[in-house]
């Protein structure tokens, strides 16, 4: 039996053949998403949180967090300005962050995006193609559960703008 696997062996790496690398099995794949092109005119993050379950639409807001591990991220409505926007606020150590405004109202203006399987459940991984803060416009289908909480079932996304930090600083990991 040794000596056949040892045969088998001298085959394959005869015959040129080579074992694939493997990711662990821990890794998650990346997900990307992007959009290849701008989608066009899109709905405030306001708008779209009136629109209906399953209503197709184009929204566009600043990624607020990005929940590592998983292809989801928060949008957060352009009519709040994040640290970093807000004149004097540039020596913040943290100015990708909504601190100037009241917690309350920016989560009420803020609404959840995930890219979801085949399976219905949220994919895992990566999205190397979105930071905090990007300027983005998501394509996807609005979905509220029953506590009102709206999330957009994404089908891509397109990056507009990337802000710059202020030298000396580092965007979170």
């Amino acid at each position: 039996m040794r000596n056949l696997v040892i045969a088998l062996s001298l085959v394959t790496f005869a015959c040129g053949g080579k074992e694939e690398a493997k990711a662990p099995a821990s890794a998650a794949p990346v997900v990307d998403l992007a959009l290849p092109a701008d989608p066009g005119e899109a709905l405030s993050v306001l708008e779209a949180k009136k629109k209906g379950s399953g209503e197709e639409v184009l929204v566009v807001g600043r990624v607020k967090d990005i929940v590592k591990g998983f292809s989801t991220f928060n949008l957060t409505d352009l009519s709040f300005k994040y640290c970093g926007e807000v004149p004097g606020s540039m020596t913040d150590k943290t100015p990708w962050d909504y601190c100037c405004d009241p917690a309350d109202e920016v989560a009420a203006a803020t609404l959840t995006v995930e890219a979801r399987g085949p399976d219905g459940r949220p994919l895992r991984g990566a999205m190397p193609s979105l930071r905090l803060l990007d300027l983005v416009v998501v394509k996807g289908r609005v979905e509220k559960d029953e506590h009102g909480n709206v999330t957009i079932i994404a089908s891509g996304w397109f990056g507009r703008e990337r802000p710059d930090l202020p030298g000396g600083l580092h965007w979170p990991e």
